[in-house]
């Protein structure tokens, strides 16, 4: 009778472990999954702050947009390069005029800009929308810098942008805990970690985590995402 009783509580025991190991490797899975779900959505919203920024370089000779609400504003408002019509340079007005602005002011060279709205050849319909992460904290919004940051191979100093998406913001709402241990195993492996802007120096634990594109300190990256 005894030895039944043993049995049976040892029973319960091995299947309370298979059950804990289970939910355990379940609570993995799912959070694993929500993670990837959110960072997909976050990420197609930075590639389109990032078309958009280069929309804004081509109408501003080169210049970035320095903060998101600008941004949208020239989303909404402003207008994009579609083409520019040239006439062709030809050696026979080469000999008439020194440079192409002296044919331009001659009337002998055209160069037309065609330009549409921003929104529509960007295909963005709600603007409004662009500067907010589609998932996670409620209102949290995408930072935005720009600066010159000194290019060693140039040796001269090179327009950067930067746009982030904190990972605090877009996994709100999923387990604290599994937020930490994401960040402490980040941390390890030097990725998606950037030191904080100036202005939120004071948050979180002295290091930002997240996803971003463009990078303030380095002229070589280009617009790229830290996920590419």
């Amino acid at each position: 009778m005894k030895k039944t009783i043993v049995n049976s509580l040892l029973v319960v025991c091995v299947l309370g472990l298979v059950g804990a190991c289970f939910m355990s490797i379940y609570a993995d899975i799912a959070f694993d999954e929500q993670k990837s779900v959110r960072e997909q959505q976050v990420i197609a919203r930075l590639l389109q702050i990032r078309e958009a920024e280069e929309e804004f370089r081509r109408a501003h000779s080169g210049e970035f947009c320095g903060t998101i609400d600008s941004l949208v504003d020239f989303v909404k408002n402003g207008r994009a390069v579609v083409r520019i019509d040239e006439d062709v340079w030809t050696d026979e007005l080469a000999m008439d005029y020194e440079t192409k602005s002296d044919a331009v002011k001659a009337g002998a060279y055209r160069s037309d800009t065609i330009w549409q709205s921003a929104a529509d050849k960007l295909g963005i319909s709600n603007p409004d929308s662009l500067k907010y992460i589609p998932v996670g904290r409620e209102g949290a919004m995408f930072q935005l810098r720009k600066h010159e940051a000194f290019n060693l191979k140039s040796n001269e100093f090179d327009k950067v942008c930067e746009i982030r998406a904190s990972l605090d913001d877009y996994l709100d709402g999923l387990p604290a805990k599994k937020v930490k241990n994401l960040k402490s195993e980040l941390k390890k492996r030097g990725k998606n970690r950037a030191d904080l802007f100036e202005d939120n120096a004071d948050q979180t634990e002295g290091k930002w985590f997240g996803l971003r594109v463009g990078d303030l300190e380095d002229p070589q990256n280009k617009m790229s995402g830290n996920w590419e």
